[in-house]
């Protein structure tokens, strides 16, 4: 198991700022080889984050004590760095209304094979609440977490037959969205790109895309679901897969997330399909390379920063209040962002 735990720090700065840690440091202490465009952007978005400068260091700052974000990774495949950009709209969003509730924020990041390991650190190091980054986590973990005697919400996945406070994207909701996009722009044969690993996000997108198949009257294709592996490569090599098996491919697909969009595209364009005029392509999380991609991606933008507000306000609720509160599931609704990637079959 590797863990670490930090406060909002020099990496996550750099991340935000799509500088080097380096440059950050050089920007922060002052020092030369930093345009004065880049140090101000760092020096500023410190301030934000609340980084202490380090010409502040010694200056107390009373809190109320610490709340966690808890990154807790199962196997990295679905928490990786092409999320990075994902993730730290949460980060940015959680530190901040922390921050405002007269709270340190910290980072606690853990790849696990036994879960019971990461809580017993978590309650070792005594946060007064947890934001649990519940992306990889199974049924089994969920269930797991009843074990803390510490307040925590799970936030970027939900499993309806678990009581548990959960803060996540309405997915179903967004899937029709997408199909509902799909039929109006004239697709009749729509399926999904779906991933190998099933995390509670992963599950309920696909029960959407069924259910809005069915709503829409379009459930009579022999096979409206296929599997790839995660990440890029493996949705590239999936899809090269699926090419190979010589089927009747559809109209478009919706895949998962949009790193798999990125990889279904690329190995449609190597055998000569063109995007969107032979097959439509929809992505899910709105990721900065979607606008990029050739040609953009129309994807689901998902509200990363409301959502990680939501979870800290509930979070924060669940801290003060001296009731046992019922157990909450809070789902916030995405935008379609229409680019180039779906044709118009009217």
């Amino acid at each position: 198991m590797h863990r670490y735990a930090v406060s909002m720090g020099i990496k996550e700065i750099a991340e935000l700022a799509g500088v080097s840690k380096t440059t950050v440091s050089l920007a922060l202490n002052g020092q030369a080889g930093v345009s004065h465009e880049t140090r101000v952007k760092v020096i500023d978005l410190a301030k934000k984050l609340n980084y202490r400068l380090p010409a502040e260091r010694s200056i107390s700052h009373p809190s109320h004590g610490f709340i966690m974000f808890a990154r807790l990774r199962k196997h990295g495949l679905l928490l990786n760095k092409d999320q990075s950009s994902f993730i730290m709209d949460y980060v940015y969003s959680i530190n901040t209304a922390v921050c405002e509730a007269g709270y340190i924020f910290e980072i606690f990041d853990c790849k696990f094979d036994n879960i019971d390991d990461c809580l017993q650190e978590i309650q070792d190091r005594r946060p007064k609440g947890v934001v649990v980054l519940g992306t990889e986590l199974s049924v089994e973990d969920i269930q797991a977490l009843q074990s803390l005697p510490i307040p925590y919400v799970v936030l970027d996945t939900c499993f309806d037959q678990i009581p548990c406070d959960f803060i996540t994207m309405s997915n179903i909701t967004a899937v029709f969205e997408i199909v509902r996009y799909l039929v109006d722009s004239g697709h009749r044969r729509i399926a999904m790109i779906s991933c190998a690993v099933k995390s509670g996000n992963v599950l309920m997108r696909e029960r959407g895309f069924r259910q809005a198949l069915e709503t829409f009257d379009l459930a009579d294709q022999k096979q409206v679901v296929f599997e790839v592996d995660p990440g890029f490569q493996g949705a590239y090599l999936g899809m090269k897969k699926i090419l190979g098996n010589s089927l009747s491919l559809p109209q478009a697909f919706f895949c998962y997330n949009d790193i798999a969009a990125c990889g279904i595209m690329k190995a449609l364009k190597e055998v000569g399909y063109a995007i969107p005029e032979d097959i439509s392509v929809v992505g899910f999380d709105d990721l900065p390379m979607s606008s990029m991609m050739d040609p953009p991606l129309t994807s689901m933008k998902v509200p990363n920063r409301q959502i990680g507000s939501m979870a800290t306000r509930a979070l924060l609720e669940k801290i003060s209040s001296k009731k046992n509160l019922q157990s909450v599931m809070l789902l916030a609704n995405g935008t379609l962002d229409i680019r180039d990637s779906v044709m118009k079959r009217l």
